[in-house]
């Protein structure tokens, strides 16, 4: 048989499908298994092992899942599914009758009918769960399957709620009568027909790829557990099950017992729960793609543990308004755990196997499913007859049950610990993110980003990135330097800059400087520079020699800030030789960082060269300042100079007496020559002179004296003097250096 993987176009067609099936599954759902039954069989006067029996089917239903198994390679994934689907809708029609029974006398009729198509219900969906994981696993593969599965979880919780109001709301009073449960229950086996017939609608070959195993289910499930972090991850999955199975029954129990609530109320406490679910759906939806599914599973049973301290304290605040409002709280906060711990743990399951074993491995997933809940429910009805029949007051017993559940999830907590990780952050990273509004918002904005469907979309939310430094948020922009758009790699590479350069940023910022000369090359140059990436150094050197001269300019920057001293001597030749404007002034501020003395001579003949750009040279002049280490205290002055000459040398020769320096008799004599300068300073000529005099009486550092004569003297005779930024300089330079207390 070929087989055949979804098409984009049938991924997108067969999520559509899903998402609608799910709705109405959900509702239908709700009315034929969930809360519904257990106020119905608390009307009838069931005890708490009935009432955990019947729930349990949910989880028995998983163990049928192996009669599936011989048949799904025959009937095909997709086929089995929907059949399976409708067929359970069919079977559970005669449920319809057990109030009819019970008004007519017949309350073990009733009963039976309701236990029959409970469990019947069950097990033609435990046969068709084995296409759950393949088609699941078929219809939300791709870098958004978090994202898709929480979407559905969200849809069934919405549903859910809606469902929920509308039964609260039917079930008006404690008088209701039992003909209602009737309707509802019709409508539960109508919503889910419209459901499992819009399944047919699915690719036939929707998860047959997943489906494919090329060895038995035993040969499989040895090697399952072979695997310990598989083997470990069952273990606490059985657990979670358990807690779930025990927990969720019993707290509309608990409603219901001890507070003394109506169906109405508890109903609508229990759509409550489902909001708490729904923003389970929310709260993954961000999440669980960008932080991994371990640390979000951890979370929620962490939540779930917090859900479960409400039933314990269980306090009667003795006005009804005040308990509904704490039980609210408790509703929430429970199923916002425990749904959120299923979901993960769905998430987890699929991150942690092969599409090849999903079948197989999927079916141990279910059993276990199936066998925690199966063994929590009915463990948890039976412990509290247990405690009734030993005197226990309702509170009493119920805070001694959901102590127990209590211990159990909290040894669960710490051997999820222990499970191997698949995503990109630990669990103690992922929490504290979790609790990082810094964080919060870039998990947001990287969200954004993944579902940008255009140009400027992914640019916008690029430029909001730059403010929201993370680890989350650089995972993404990283994303982004495959991009074909020039723009949005070079808008990535900026958003980057405000990020702390870790291995993976810096080995992308590399291979920009490596593979995209012309284009963001040059861009990944300069943060390297400023990142102080020392990692980098042989790409830039090799970008010394490119033809990009954009990328040349910022290598040599950049490798001034990485310190590397290897490259001055070749920067000072690119510099000497090139008649680009932008690699002069580049070279100049790099050689400016070095710090070097001997690059003066380089710079200063720079200066002398004919037809100088102004800002050229004023950037040359900077970077001699820089070199001579002067550039802090020379920069105020150079600044108003341009603005107004007058102003500016005025100051400049004001400042070793402002600074009181004249302490040695050269720089007496220092000072008594600026007295001099300034009527000469409009006149080259005549200026000079006075400046050659005070070169030759500045106190220069002992080893660099003659040579920084030398190369000053000679540019006093070179015409390029008659530059009034130049002789600026030079007085500037020896008014520093005009004593050795100053130099």
């Amino acid at each position: 048989m070929q087989i055949l993987e979804l098409s984009p176009s049938e991924r997108i067609r067969s999520r559509k499908v899903f998402a609608f099936f799910s709705v109405f599954n959900s509702a239908s759902f709700l009315l034929l298994t969930g809360n519904i039954i257990t106020l119905y069989l608390l009307r009838l006067g069931a005890s708490a092992t009935i009432i955990g029996t019947v729930s349990s089917f949910t989880y028995v239903s998983f163990f049928f899942i192996f009669f599936g198994r011989n048949i799904v390679d025959r009937a095909g994934v997709c086929r089995l599914f929907c059949c399976c689907w409708t067929l359970r809708y069919i079977l559970v029609i005669p449920m319809v009758f057990s109030p009819i029974l019970v008004l007519k006398g017949m309350p073990g009729a009733g009963f039976g009918l309701i236990i029959a198509g409970s469990l019947s219900f069950q097990i033609v969906r435990g046969i068709g769960m084995v296409s759950n994981s393949p088609i699941i696993g078929d219809v939300s593969d791709g870098r958004d399957r978090g994202d898709y599965l929480s979407i559905i979880q969200i849809l069934n919780q919405g549903a859910s709620i809606v469902s929920g109001l509308c039964i609260a709301f039917f079930l008006s009073s404690d008088t209701t009568p039992l003909s209602r449960y009737s309707m509802l229950i019709l409508a539960g086996i109508v919503f889910g027909l419209i459901g499992s017939l819009s399944l047919f609608r699915m690719p036939r070959h929707t998860g047959s790829v997943q489906s494919q195993a090329t060895e038995n289910f035993f040969s499989s499930a040895k090697r399952a557990f072979a695997e310990k972090s598989f083997r470990l991850f069952m273990l606490m999955f059985f657990l979670i099950m358990f807690s779930a199975g025990m927990g969720r029954p019993f707290i509309i129990v608990y409603a219901a017992d001890v507070y003394g609530l109506g169906d109405n109320l508890t109903m609508y406490l229990s759509a409550i729960g489902y909001l708490g679910a729904m923003l389970m759906g929310f709260i993954a939806k961000v999440l669980l793609d960008r932080l991994g599914s371990k640390p979000i599973l951890v979370f929620f049973t962490g939540t779930f543990l917090l859900g479960i301290v409400f039933f314990i304290i269980g306090p009667d605040f003795r006005h009804a308004w005040e308990d509904f409002l704490f039980l609210t709280f408790g509703f929430l906060i429970f199923n916002l755990g425990s749904f959120g711990q299923e979901n993960a743990a769905q998430a987890y399951f699929y991150s942690a196997v092969e599409p090849r074993d999903q079948m197989n491995w999927g079916i141990l997933y279910f059993f276990i499913y199936g066998l925690g809940g199966a063994l929590g429910s009915f463990a948890g009805g039976l412990f509290l007859d247990i405690l009734k029949h030993f005197g226990f007051s309702l509170m009493s017993a119920h805070r001694i049950f959901f102590l127990l559940l209590f211990v159990f999830t909290l040894i669960n907590i710490v051997g999820l610990y222990k499970i191997k990780g698949y995503g990109l952050y630990s669990v103690r990273s992922a929490l504290n993110m979790l609790f990082s509004a810094r964080d919060l918002r870039a998990i947001i904005l990287t969200n954004r980003l993944e579902r940008s469907r255009s140009f400027e979309d992914e640019r916008r939310v690029i430029r909001e990135m730059r403010t929201a430094s993370s680890e989350v948020s650089a995972a993404g922009l990283l994303l982004r330097l495959s991009s074909p758009s020039f723009m949005i790699r070079n808008e990535a590479l900026h958003a980057l800059e405000s990020h702390t350069a870790d291995t993976k940023i810096v080995n992308a910022l590399i291979s920009e400087v490596r593979h995209h000369e012309y284009t963001t090359a040059r861009t990944a140059a300069r943060i390297l520079g400023m990142k102080e990436a020392h990692g980098a150094v042989g790409a830039l050197r090799e970008a010394l020699k490119s033809g990009d001269y954009l990328l040349c300019a910022e290598s040599m920057v950049a490798l001034a800030r990485l310190r590397d001293r290897q490259s001055i001597r070749r920067i000072e030749l690119i510099i000497r030789s090139t008649p680009n404007p932008l690699l002069i002034i580049f070279g100049a501020e790099a050689l400016r960082i070095y710090g070097d003395m001997d690059s003066l001579a380089v710079l200063m003949e720079i200066l002398e060269k004919p037809n100088l750009a102004r800002d050229i040279q004023n950037q040359v002049i900077l970077s001699v300042a820089g070199v001579l280490g002067m550039d802090e205290w020379f920069y105020p002055f150079f600044s108003v100079y341009g603005e107004d000459p007058r102003t500016g040398l005025l100051h400049l020769l004001d400042a070793p007496a402002q600074r009181g320096s004249d302490s040695t008799d050269r720089g007496a004599e220092i000072s008594a020559m600026r007295k001099t300068l300034y009527p000469a300073w409009n006149n080259a000529e005549a200026s000079r002179p006075i400046i050659s005099r005070m070169i030759g009486l500045a106190s220069f550092p002992p080893g660099k004296a003659d040579f920084m004569r030398h190369i000053f003297l000679k540019a006093l005779e070179n015409k390029t003097m008659d530059r009034p930024e130049l002789r600026f300089l030079l007085a500037a330079v020896c008014i520093r250096y005009e004593s050795l207390e100053n130099g």
